[in-house]
């Protein structure tokens, strides 16, 4: 299974890689760390992945060393979510997030309503991921057998 990851969290990201590559063997992952890089990823490579795990507030751009990554996105996921759609990408999605409330006032239970109506096709549901609780592991494991 190919899997695509798009975070720009390190330590998010490193929890969901190790705990990946202990439930998933055979899984190879892909990380990009910003809104563009994810999106190329995802236009360039689509029959590639089988899976996208996706964040949803983001950096435009990776950051580089002095550099802050261009304006914080905070409906970046969304914005990913809809290019995909416009395109007829049909490759499914995880969003996972660390968030229950956006900047933007957005509650995570309103925006997973409403990426189920905009992005049926797509859109697999969310994890909620806890640094200190371990129940989104249980969580995503279900969410990426479910998309098998």
């Amino acid at each position: 299974m190919n899997l695509l990851l798009i975070e720009d969290n390190d330590y998010k990201s490193e929890q969901l890689i190790s705990f990946l590559n202990h439930e998933f063997k055979e899984m190879q992952i892909e990380l990009r760390k910003s809104y563009h890089s994810g999106l190329k990823e995802i236009i360039t490579n689509i029959v590639k992945y089988d899976l996208i795990l996706l964040d949803i507030s983001m950096p435009t751009y990776d950051i580089q060393p002095g550099e802050p990554g261009g304006d914080p996105i905070p409906q970046a996921g969304r914005n990913i979510l809809k290019d995909m759609y416009l395109r007829d990408i049909e490759a499914k999605v995880v969003v996972v997030t660390m968030y229950e409330n956006f900047v933007d006032g957005t509650q995570l239970v309103a925006l997973d309503k409403q990426f189920q109506e905009e992005f049926s096709s797509n859109y697999l549901g969310y994890v909620y991921f806890s640094p200190g609780d371990s129940g989104w592991k249980e969580a995503l494991k279900m969410k990426i057998i479910e998309s098998l």
